[in-house]
């Protein structure tokens, strides 16, 4: 019995109900994340020592974008939209921090190995 997915109904619904309405699309969050995780992107590059540094050393900008990325996914159920709605804002947030989190990784090492070798 293949029955489409349009006509299955929960199973405590009345027999005269309609069908649930599918999730309507939201195109304006997963917009606005990825707009604000590419600027704070781009203004903690810009504020950091990274555009000193070799191109392999922006690579952790990729978190963010990926959790970005992750906010476009359609969600099925109010808490799945507010987990995404969670990990679009911790993106931005990672995306603001993370020039400076790999400078103060340079930094460390740089002191380590200057502690280690000595004058």
């Amino acid at each position: 019995m293949n029955t489409p997915p349009s006509a299955v109904r929960p199973p405590n619904a009345a027999p005269d109900a309609p069908p649930p309405a599918p999730p309507q699309p939201w195109l304006l969050v997963p917009a606005l994340f990825t707009a604000l995780t590419l600027a704070a992107g781009g203004l903690s590059y810009a504020t950091s020592y990274l555009p000193r540094y070799p191109l392999w050393c922006s690579f952790p900008y990729l978190i963010p974008l990926g959790l970005a990325a992750l906010t476009w996914r359609r969600p099925r159920t109010p808490a799945q939209r507010t987990n995404r709605i969670v990990a679009g804002s911790i993106g931005v947030g990672l995306a603001l921090v993370c020039a400076k989190v790999i400078d103060v990784v340079f930094i460390c090492v740089a002191l380590a190995f200057w502690l280690i070798h000595g004058d």
